[in-house]
């Protein structure tokens, strides 16, 4: 089974995705978007959050999960450090002496952590083992209608340090002036989940856990998801930059075989997903659409997706 969903979020003075800092100023990340204008194209440069800001929420929200349902979680992973067994240091915690055979290695860094066997690694030691992550994430982008709106300026913020009679001057700073750059906009971001890649050998396509192991995980990667957009709990500056706004419109799509919703930077996406869906029934591929279009809360949507894959079964 695939899972796919497209979500718009509003988000008004926000500092997610922050790029660098030059000096007291720290940039968010923007990036050149293409929109049209009076019957012409140009670029304009927006906001943005990473698909990587998102993706490392999502694995966090998968450790306490994970955790929660007694599941297997390596130490680096609890501590948020997705290092992802990316060389022998890493490996021989997990499983020492380390195997020469691959697919020795896949299965005992699968067994030993949810995370590596839902988000992917990359072991680029000899022999290089590779996992894709069973989940994708895109780029979270101004709505295309919206994207003129789309807005990123610095605020200015200052730091009093408290002087006293005996402290001497230039010891430390009475006043330190600093400017985020905060962002505003509609936001969409899409988001896959192959629930049939999880607990599966990437190598021979054969599955290396028990078949109630593989449902227990895949429990964990949908309640992960559920948490992460119900708690808005992604990206950067959220102590004092938590977003104004929330989740205006979610949709999402469940298919036997890779299917991915028409993105949510376009206006009339849930009713292209809902075309193209018609399509694939006409191939006798059994699909099921679920949206807020009828005045549902996402958590409402998102409750509704896990009992469809109550009901058939898949968990």
């Amino acid at each position: 089974m695939f899972l796919s969903l497209g979500v718009r979020f509003e988000a008004n003075v926000e500092a997610l995705n922050m790029v660098e800092t030059a000096g007291n100023y720290g940039k968010h990340r923007r990036v050149p978007y293409l929109v049209e204008e009076d019957g012409k194209l140009k670029t304009v440069y927006v906001p943005a959050i990473s698909g990587e800001s998102l993706a490392h929420a999502y694995q966090e929200h998968l450790v306490r999960e994970a955790l929660s349902l007694n599941l297997p979680v390596c130490d680096d992973c609890r501590k948020g450090e997705f290092f992802k067994s990316m060389n022998r240091v890493h490996l021989q915690k997990k499983v020492d002496p380390i195997p020469d055979d691959p697919k020795r290695i896949e299965e005992a860094i699968v067994k030993s952590c949810v995370v590596e066997d839902v988000g992917g690694f990359l072991y680029a030691e000899k022999p290089p083992v590779r996992r894709s992550s069973a989940f994708q994430v895109s780029y979270a982008l101004p709505v295309k209608s919206t994207a003129l709106f789309a807005t990123s300026e610095p605020q200015l913020h200052a730091r009093h340090a408290q002087m006293d009679a005996s402290s001497k001057k230039g010891n430390a700073s009475e006043q330190m002036i600093y400017y985020v750059e905060t962002g505003t906009a509609l936001y969409g971001f899409t988001f896959n989940l192959d629930l049939d890649a999880i607990g599966v050998s990437a190598i021979t396509a054969e599955p290396i856990l028990e078949k109630e192991d593989i449902k227990a995980r895949r429990e964990a990667a949908l309640k992960s998801l559920f948490r992460m957009l119900s708690s808005s709990q992604f990206g950067a500056k959220l102590s004092r930059f938590f977003p104004v706004g929330g989740i205006t419109e979610l949709v999402v799509t469940v298919t036997e075989h890779p299917f991915v919703v028409t993105s949510p930077i376009y206006d009339d996406y849930v009713e292209k997903t809902r075309r193209r869906l018609d399509v694939l029934k006409g191939f006798n591929e059994s699909t099921y659409l679920a949206t807020t279009e009828d005045g549902k809360v996402p958590e409402e949507v998102l409750k509704e997706v896990i009992d469809h894959l109550n009901d058939g079964e898949t968990l």
